[in-house]
């Protein structure tokens, strides 16, 4: 009974390890829910700019830095830029937007150019450089992600629903990016705007070792290590191999030829070599 129990516990030991290092990693770049201070971003528009920072409510009635824009004509186009965004050697990474958009029918002033869409750019530099008047406000040299529609619009009394779209972005190959958001007859409030890149933590499977990967293709190949008191056979091993994919899953099961050294033996499903009588094991009694 002890024995089936020690076999139970370690069945779940081995799941539980499977199960978190099956999980993406995330790494934030920017995040505004988590600023205590004006954002300052830069705001443009051949006329007036509207784009106005506030003190708003999120979802969680959390305060937060907020960005919000109402135009009662949606003849001229408003931009907001952020300030520039390290990308920490990630070539692709996510953007998720949290907003309110107001439904143009519920409008006092309601004109044929209200928009309840606006459009999400980015633009990569290596340096620090972005002013009021450069790059210039325009699709090229901004690349354009999408057009970001609202799935549910405020109507006059009706509920209060909040929008959350996620979008990638790249590939990325200068030191960092701005990102622009552009209206144009939208009233809206950008609630907040999360940037991160997705990483395949670190794992240990086949008696392989490999560390956290973040990937810069489609899939990132990744050479390991054996674990302790184990290696490769052979005058000319190769290292172990595995892919990480772009969602930051291990694809796959790693290419290893890694055994346990005489007097080891694998154990929690080949997670480690183990001596062949280890600490906390029962001899078996003399006669």
């Amino acid at each position: 009974m002890e024995l089936f129990s020690r076999n139970v516990a370690a069945l779940w030991i081995i799941l539980l390890e499977f199960l978190l290092r099956s999980v993406a990693e995330e790494e934030v770049l920017m995040n505004t829910k988590t600023e205590t201070s004006d954002l300052k971003w830069t705001t443009y528009s051949r006329s007036k700019p509207e784009w106005e920072e506030i003190s708003g409510l999120d979802e969680e009635n959390n305060s937060v830095r907020t960005y919000q824009i109402c135009q009662a004509d949606g003849s001229s186009s408003h931009w907001l830029r952020s300030k520039l965004i390290e990308r920490r050697g990630a070539s692709q990474v996510y953007v998720e937007l949290l907003f309110t958009m107001i439904e143009c029918s519920s409008r006092s002033t309601h004109h044929r150019s209200c928009k309840e869409t606006f459009n999400l750019y980015y633009y990569q530099s290596d340096t620090d450089d972005a002013t009021a008047t450069h790059p210039a406000w325009m699709e090229n040299p901004y690349t354009k992600v999408d057009t970001v529609a609202a799935d549910f619009l405020l109507r006059k009394g009706g509920e209060k629903k909040f929008n959350v779209k996620t979008l990638r972005l790249g590939p990325l190959t200068k030191r960092g990016f701005y990102l622009a958001f552009q209206a144009q007859g939208a009233c809206m409030a950008l609630l907040s705007v999360r940037v991160f890149f997705k990483k395949c933590p670190a794992l240990t499977r086949s008696l392989s070792v490999f560390l956290e990967t973040v990937p810069r293709s489609l899939v990132q190949e990744a050479v390991g290590q054996c674990v302790a008191n184990a290696a490769q056979p052979g005058p000319n091993p190769r290292p172990p191999k595995m892919f990480c994919g772009e969602d930051g899953q291990w694809v796959d099961q790693p290419t290893t030829t890694c055994t346990c050294l005489p007097g080891f033996e694998a154990s929690h499903g080949e997670l480690e070599c183990r001596g062949a009588l280890c600490e906390g094991d029962e001899l078996e009694p003399k006669i």
